[in-house]
């Protein structure tokens, strides 16, 4: 395989369907091995990419964001948990309160990544500790990316101290709730309906916080 053979950032990212600074911190955050030129540009080759994508439990990055559609004239809901019986939990409330929703699943912060590029959900329920990439790292590609700008973000975590996942929610509107675990089941499902029914309703512009600030 020759050099010119291998991808680099933006390659990658078109490829999982994420931003180039996504890329950028699987690759300093020593999940996607990757290589530098005397440019200082990276490159990475492609069986190190298909690695890394079976590390997350992804086998096949590009069979992974053919099989996901976003179901027209539905609302298309994203769940981002790695407890499979959380995930379980969620659907089942999303189904009951929200019962003409669409509904995927991702399984980490890697999987979200590519899940929400490939999707654009209306509705993302996220958590904030995941591994590989965690939920805080997930929240600034989402709200970095315009094209996402419609996405509305309900974080589900157990993770403390909890005021500074509500901080964060405050400074940007696309985060229009915070649930700590364990979940309510009505609480939420009357939280789904209120955001489904607004869906139409821009948020307000607000700058984007550095999610880092606020860990």
């Amino acid at each position: 395989m020759t050099t010119e053979e291998h991808l680099s950032l933006g390659k990658v990212a078109k490829r999982c369907n994420v931003s180039r600074t996504t890329v950028y911190r699987w690759i300093i955050g020593g999940h996607l091995k990757a290589y530098s030129l005397p440019s200082g540009h990276f490159r990475v080759r492609p069986p190190d990419l298909d690695e890394f994508c079976r590390s997350f439990g992804i086998p096949d990055v590009g069979a992974a964001t053919a099989s996901r559609r976003a179901a027209v004239n539905r609302v298309n809901v994203l769940i981002a948990d790695d407890h499979p019986d959380v995930v379980l939990l969620l659907r089942k409330v999303t189904e009951r309160y929200l019962p003409d929703s669409a509904v995927h699943e991702a399984i980490n912060g890697v999987d979200t990544c590519i899940a929400v590029g490939t999707l654009k959900p209306q509705i993302l329920l996220l958590d904030i500790m995941m591994p590989g990439m965690d939920g805080f790292a997930v929240l600034q590609e989402l709200l970095r990316r315009p094209e996402l700008a419609d996405s509305r973000v309900v974080v589900v975590s157990a993770y403390e101290p909890f005021d500074r996942v509500e901080e964060l929610a405050r400074l940007n509107p696309q985060i229009v709730a915070c649930v700590r675990k364990p979940v309510g089941v009505e609480s939420l499902g009357r939280t789904l309906q209120e955001i489904a029914k607004n869906l139409n309703r821009a948020p307000a512009p607000a700058p984007v916080v550095e999610v880092n600030a606020l860990r």
